[in-house]
C-alpha cells in the first residue's frame, strides 16, 4: 500500500508525463478494443448468431455445359429437392436471399419523410436458426410463407418510429416501396456486422420467381446455411460432394453442377468467396476457390494493424520513460546512496507505470464506447470487415451491440497486452538507469 501511495505521489509530481502516458495508453486501448469489437462481432457467439462454431454456408453453384460454365447463388429447387431434410449431418438449416443493395424505402403515410431500411428476404426456419428475440407478436409462419401472404417482421426502432411503440405495431401495415405488408412481430435488432442475419425488416421470399430449366434451375438468388452436428463438418462436405456426383450421374442432359462455395463461419467471414471459380482441368469434376490463402495470409492484415496500434504507442511510451529516467537519474542516485536497493526502486518505477496504465486503460475503454456510439456508422463505412453489411443511408444501422461493447474478456485481453508491453517499455530504460554507477547518476542534470 505504501508503494502504491508513493507511486501516486510520484505521478502527481510530473503531471505532464503522467497525462501523456495515460493518453498513449488510452489511445492504444481504445482503438484495440474497437478493432476487437469489429472482429468479435463477426467471429464470436453474439446475438442472434450464437452457434457460429457449427455454422456452414453453401454460397453458390457452378453449372457447366461442354466448355462453358456459369456460377450463381443457389436456386430454391436445389434446397427443396436435395437439402431440406435430406442432409444427415446437420441439426438445422435455413436459406436467405443473398444481400441485394436495392435500398428499399419505407413510406410513413404522411407522418414524416420516408426512410431507408435494411430489408431481408428469408424463410420461417430463419427465426429458429437465428435466435432473434421478439418483443411483441411472432415471426411469420410456414402457413404465411406457403400462402405467399405479405407479412413482415420489423425492429423495435422502426416500430417506435412509425407507431410509437412495439405493441401498437402488431397487426398494422408497413409500406415498403409502396407495397403494404402486415406486421406480425417486432424483434430486438442485432448488429449490422452480422451480414447474413442482420435486417431491420424481414419478409418471406416465397414470392420470388423460380427457374425451371434442367440443372440450371439450381441457380438462383439464395444462400443455404446449415448448423452442422459437432465434429461432422468433414462428413457434411463429403455428403454434399456425393450428392452432386449422384445428381450428375442420373441427369440425362449435358449439364453438370458443382458446389464449390462451401465454407465454415471463419472462412465465410475472412476469405473472399464472392469470386469466379477456376476449372482444375477438363476431366476434373471439382472446382476450387481462387483464394487459397493460408491462415497466416488471412490473418496477416489484421495482425499488422494490431501490431501498429499496440507496438508504436509502446515504443513512444518507452521513449517517454527513457527521457524521464534521464531526468530522474540524480534522484535515483541519491536514493541509492541512502540505502535504497535496485529492486525497491525498480518496483517503484514499475508500480507507477502500472497505475498509469490501469487509469489509461479505463479511459481507453470509455473512449472506445463513446467512439462506437457517436461515430459508429463512420467506422462501419471504412471497415474492411463490414463492406458487405449494407450500412443504412439514414445512419440508423447499429453495429456495436451491448454484449459486444461490454465483453469483459475483450477488455481484459487488451488491457493485459498493454500492461505487458508498457511494463517492458518501462523496465528497459529503468534497468539501464539503475545499473549505471551511483556517481554517474548523481552528477546527471535533473
Amino acid at each position: 500500500m505504501n508503494l502504491i501511495k508513493k507511486s501516486i505521489r510520484e505521478a502527481i509530481k510530473t503531471p505532464g508525463f503522467s497525462l501523456l502516458y495515460m493518453a498513449g495508453v488510452a489511445f492504444t486501448v481504445a482503438f484495440t478494443i474497437i478493432y476487437g469489437m469489429l472482429l468479435y462481432s463477426q467471429l464470436g457467439p453474439v446475438y442472434p448468431e450464437y452457434d457460429r462454431n457449427s455454422t456452414v454456408y453453401v454460397d453458390g453453384v457452378v453449372v457447366t455445359f461442354g466448355n462453358s460454365r456459369s456460377s450463381s447463388s443457389i436456386g430454391l429447387p436445389l434446397i427443396e429437392e436435395h437439402f431440406r431434410d435430406k442432409i444427415k449431418n446437420v441439426d438445422a438449416m435455413t436459406s436467405i436471399v443473398i444481400y441485394d443493395s436495392g435500398y428499399p424505402m419505407v413510406q410513413t403515410g404522411g407522418h414524416g419523410p420516408e426512410f431507408h431500411a435494411e430489408v431481408r428476404y428469408v424463410e420461417p426456419s430463419f427465426f429458429n436458426f437465428y435466435k432473434y428475440e421478439f418483443k411483441e407478436g411472432r415471426p411469420f409462419t410456414q402457413e404465411d410463407f406457403d400462402s405467399k401472404l405479405k407479412v413482415a417482421n420489423i425492429t423495435e426502432g422502426i416500430a417506435k418510429r412509425l407507431f410509437g411503440s412495439s405493441a401498437d405495431a402488431i397487426g398494422k401495415e408497413i409500406s415498403i416501396d409502396h407495397v403494404n405488408y402486415r406486421i406480425s412481430g417486432v424483434f430486438r435488432e442485432g448488429s449490422a456486422l452480422n451480414v447474413d442475419s442482420y435486417g431491420e425488416v424481414f419478409l418471406p421470399y416465397s414470392n420470388l420467381p423460380v427457374q425451371n430449366d434442367g440443372l440450371r434451375k439450381y441457380c438462383g438468388s439464395l444462400r443455404a446455411i446449415f448448423k452442422v452436428k459437432p465434429g461432422k463438418e468433414a462428413a457434411f462436405r463429403d455428403e454434399l460432394r456425393e450428392m452432386t456426383q449422384r445428381i450428375n450421374t442420373i441427369d440425362t442432359t449435358d449439364y453438370n453442377f458443382y458446389l464449390p462455395g462451401v465454407s465454415n463461419h471463419y472462412e465465410h467471414v475472412l476469405t473472399d468467396t464472392d469470386i469466379d471459380f477456376d476449372w482444375e482441368g477438363e476431366d476434373s469434376e471439382r472446382f476450387r476457390l481462387k483464394d487459397a490463402s493460408s491462415n497466416f495470409q488471412i490473418w496477416k492484415p489484421f495482425l499488422i494493424a494490431l501490431l501498429v496500434v499496440l507496438v508504436i504507442p509502446a515504443l513512444n511510451i518507452s521513449g517517454l520513460i527513457g527521457a524521464r529516467m534521464d531526468r530522474m537519474a540524480s534522484e535515483l542516485g541519491v536514493r541509492r546512496c541512502f540505502g535504497a536497493n535496485r529492486r525497491k526502486l525498480m518496483c517503484m518505477v514499475l508500480s507507477e507505470n502500472l497505475i498509469l496504465t490501469l487509469i489509461g486503460g479505463i479511459l481507453g475503454l470509455i473512449t472506445a464506447w463513446l467512439i462506437s456510439l457517436c461515430a459508429g456508422n463512420f467506422l462501419l463505412q471504412f471497415t474492411p470487415l463490414a463492406y458487405e453489411s449494407g450500412f443504412s443511408f439514414e445512419k440508423n444501422a447499429s453495429f456495436i451491440t451491448g454484449e459486444t461493447a461490454f465483453a469483459p474478456l475483450l477488455f481484459l485481453f487488451t488491457l493485459g497486452i498493454c500492461l505487458v508491453l508498457n511494463l517492458i517499455s518501462a523496465w528497459i530504460p529503468a534497468h539501464r538507469a539503475l545499473n549505471s554507477e551511483i556517481t554517474e547518476s548523481i552528477n546527471k542534470q535533473r
